[in-house]
């Protein structure tokens, strides 16, 4: 299984890049989890450009995307909603069709108590309308990340771990079935 892991976060020391790191770690052996931690390097969406005409950048990442087997997207919430550097990312994958039944799992990694359920919801809707396969069982919150990993940004909740191993079982049979 060959997946691909997207940071929400221009943030480098980012709770949820963190969380995509603690996943490669976790890993089954039959799968790999590429990391995609470069949103920032994508340029604000213009839908005047031409096919021809589209970023490096964004062709970068809808190959990485077509040659993924699934996508797993983390991310923070920021004001009540998806950050704009996704919503940006996003926006130039609508006409692609990288993401067209792709299995994704949606996950939000919080300081708050609410673990981000404010980003999860809009992103939902995001994806639904770019007709991707959001596999709900293996997507998650997780809220009070600085109680999760230690200062150095290490996963040390056995909870989350846990989560992790069925994420992975989730996204498996997505795929599988697909």
């Amino acid at each position: 299984m060959k997946l691909l892991g997207i940071s929400g976060s221009v943030r480098s020391k980012s709770y949820n890049l963190a969380f995509l790191k603690a996943m490669v770690d976790r890993c089954p052996n039959d799968t790999s989890l590429t990391i995609y931690d470069q949103i920032k390097q994508i340029p604000i969406f213009d839908p005047e450009l031409g096919e021809d005409e589209v970023p490096e950048s964004v062709c970068s990442l809808i190959s990485l995307m077509r040659a993924s087997d699934g996508v797993i997207v983390s991310t923070p919430e920021y004001a009540h909603g998806v950050p704009g550097a996704l919503k940006n990312t996003l926006d130039w994958l609508v006409s692609s069709d990288a993401l067209i039944l792709k299995p994704i799992v949606v996950t939000s990694v919080s300081t708050s108590g609410l673990g981000g359920v404010r980003s999860h919801s809009p992103l939902l809707l995001i994806l639904s309308a770019m007709n991707t396969n959001v596999v709900v069982e293996g997507s998650m919150n997780v809220p009070y990340a600085q109680s999760k990993f230690s200062d150095d940004l290490v996963l040390t909740d056995k909870l989350t771990e846990r989560a992790i191993e069925i994420s992975f079982m989730a996204m498996r049979q997505a795929i599988e079935n697909a």
